[in-house]
């Protein structure tokens, strides 16, 4: 849902605060609210909180390994009363290279999980970042070049939009594999449909699209449909009943907190 100029503005609501449960803003247009005097709150920049709050993390990993395991083709399988192991031989998260775009918080978790699993971890930044027995690349284009598997933790911005462009993707691994958790804007989704039937990438597991509000007209939701090298979940990656229940009580103290001194 879009929360636009003109909704902002729109002389019949009487808005004060907008309390909003995510750390990425980028469905609010924020100068319209700031022109309106609207009070926006959210998790952005509440980083101590966010350290307990691991579902997109989690999900980072399930995605992972249902590309690696070919989880989604071995159900359909037994569906249609197959039982044949042998066509869905896949590989482990051991000893594998995976990079991670984006060493904030989120991406932080996944790679202390995948070092948990014995991964290989390498992971590239525009910050500076601890290395905790993880390598660092000096560009995004040696990151995937090195990587198995390439998952995004980035939060997206003007300066970061389509930073997953046909350049980036054509220097992928051709063996490799590309995980999306945080913002579909990041990715120019016709470059990654081409890599995908061009086999510059195996699959791809992306839990966001761009134009989510138009998910209809998605054309990541069109080539899904018919083919098997791209899983979509409808941005499931903080959809858990505990991320819910802590984050809920959390903006309730926040926006009390803010009445009251105001």
């Amino acid at each position: 849902f879009k929360i636009d100029r003109k909704l902002i503005l729109d002389s019949k609501r009487k808005v004060s605060t907008i309390v909003c449960p995510v750390t990425g803003l980028d469905h609010i247009d924020l100068n319209a609210c700031n022109e309106s005097e609207i009070k926006i709150i959210s998790l952005k920049g509440e980083f101590e909180f966010l350290k307990e709050i691991r579902a997109t993390a989690e999900l980072t990993i399930a995605l992972i390994l249902t590309l690696l395991r070919n989880l989604t083709k071995a159900t359909e399988s037994v569906k249609n009363i197959n039982w044949n192991r042998n066509l869905f031989r896949g590989n482990e998260i051991h000893n594998n290279t995976i990079g991670i775009v984006g060493m904030g918080r989120l991406g932080t978790i996944v790679s202390d999980i995948l070092l948990a699993f014995g991964a290989n971890v390498i992971a590239y930044d525009i910050k500076n970042f601890e290395t905790r027995h993880i390598k660092k690349a000096t560009s995004l284009i040696e990151l995937v070049k090195k990587s198995k598997i390439i998952s995004v933790h980035v939060d997206y911005n003007d300066e970061n939009h389509h930073m997953f462009d046909s350049k980036i993707f054509s220097n992928f691994n051709k063996e490799s594999l590309f995980i999306n958790t945080s913002r579909g804007s990041l990715v120019d989704e016709k470059a990654l449909i081409d890599a995908l039937e061009k086999g510059n990438i195996i699959s791809a597991a992306v839990d966001v699209i761009e134009n989510e509000h138009n998910h209809r007209n998605s054309p990541l939701i069109k080539y899904a449909k018919s083919n098997d090298n791209l899983i979509i979940t409808p941005h499931i990656g903080g959809c858990t009943f505990e991320s819910f229940e802590k984050t809920e009580k959390f903006l309730a103290n926040k926006l009390i907190s803010h009445l009251i001194n105001n």
